[in-house]
């Protein structure tokens, strides 16, 4: 007599589904004339970028994700993901001509459904290395940048992740610490937010690198190098948006992918009376010259405050002791979400 057979879980959504979403949720943000068109295929972070692309007239990326090789499906079981909400991820690659031999980065595109019959809605996209690093290539050239180059490109880390885990039929397999591993997102907002040039790079929770202590050692250097000795330099990062599903690797880490709210505050340190103009160069200078447009005065208007509120996403990796890494982000030139001042 043969043992029986236990049916297979079901995933929270089928492949074949999961495809027509992600084409589905593209051709809307591609055609949308207005936020609340985008707001029927985005949520999140996601939207709230798209919202300010569209009224910069800027061109969503969308249409070129449209284009890209989707390579696979991490789709968890109702196992994993009991309940709402639901969510997986899609991996895609970069077909850019020009980055032959240099792509070693996969796109991450997080989709989330609210309720049970509710639409399934893009809420983030991050990248994250999974090939080792290629060597040099001779001649001019610099870091290969991914996705959206003047809303948000990211930079990822030398160093490749390890495959998502899955399990014996596929399914992708999701961290069993998903609300400890989290906690990555507050340790690295607060981690950036400070008054520069006084950041600290150093930190219990993350080891030393380009998208850690580089990008702290960054923002500090962009207050020196412009040179305003009386002005004073805030950024404040809070963790915003949707909760994204946690993925475990094969290495058994995890990998976590946060989105958050840059709140960038100049002004005149107290007693000064300085005014200055917003553009120019520095990590940020994208992200600051869209800034000057939607405040209205131009990259040479002169101001004596700005807030400058920016939409960070960064993707990390979280083993189960020790610190954390980063492992791509778009913390060097995020996209601006408002923008608003005090003109001279």
């Amino acid at each position: 007599m043969s043992a029986s057979v236990a049916p297979p879980v079901p995933l929270v959504v089928e492949r074949a589904q999961a495809e027509k979403v992600v084409d589905e949720v593209l051709r809307q943000v591609v055609y949308a004339k207005d936020e609340g068109a985008l707001a029927k295929a985005e949520t999140g972070a996601l939207l709230d970028q798209s919202k300010t692309i569209q009224r910069l007239g800027g061109r969503n990326d969308a249409e070129l994700v449209r284009s890209e090789q989707w390579v696979d499906y991490l789709i968890p079981t109702e196992r994993e993901q009991p309940g709402y909400p639901r969510s997986f991820v899609a991996q895609f690659r970069s077909e850019d001509i020009h980055n032959i031999g240099k792509d070693r980065a996969a796109g991450l595109y997080y989709f989330v459904q609210e309720e049970a019959g509710g639409p399934w809605k893009a809420a983030a996209k991050s990248w994250a290395p999974d090939k080792p690093a290629a060597q040099p290539m001779p001649g001019p050239g610099g870091e290969r940048l991914y996705g959206n180059w003047g809303f948000g490109a990211f930079s990822v880390r030398d160093a490749p992740v390890a495959a998502p885990a899955r399990d014996e039929a596929g399914a992708a397999v999701l961290s069993p610490t998903a609300a400890k591993d989290r906690e990555v997102c507050g340790h690295y907002a607060e981690y950036l937010s400070f008054t520069a040039p006084d950041g600290e790079p150093k930190s219990e929770h993350f080891v030393a690198g380009k998208l850690t202590s580089d990008v702290v050692t960054a923002y500090n250097a962009e207050a020196k190098v412009k040179g305003w000795e009386g002005l004073r330099f805030r950024f404040a990062f809070k963790a915003s948006g949707v909760d994204l599903p946690v993925l475990r690797l094969a290495d058994g880490k995890a990998l976590v992918t946060c989105t958050f709210t840059q709140t960038a505050r100049t002004d005149s340190k107290p007693g000064g009376n300085w005014d200055f103009s917003v553009g120019g160069t520095g990590p940020t200078h994208l992200a600051n010259n869209h800034a000057a447009t939607l405040m209205g005065g131009g990259p040479d208007a002169r101001w004596t405050q700005t807030t400058i509120r920016r939409s960070v996403t960064a993707t990390f990796e979280v083993p189960a002791r020790g610190p954390s890494d980063v492992v791509g982000c778009n913390c060097l030139n995020p996209p601006v979400l408002t923008a608003d001042g005090t003109p001279k």
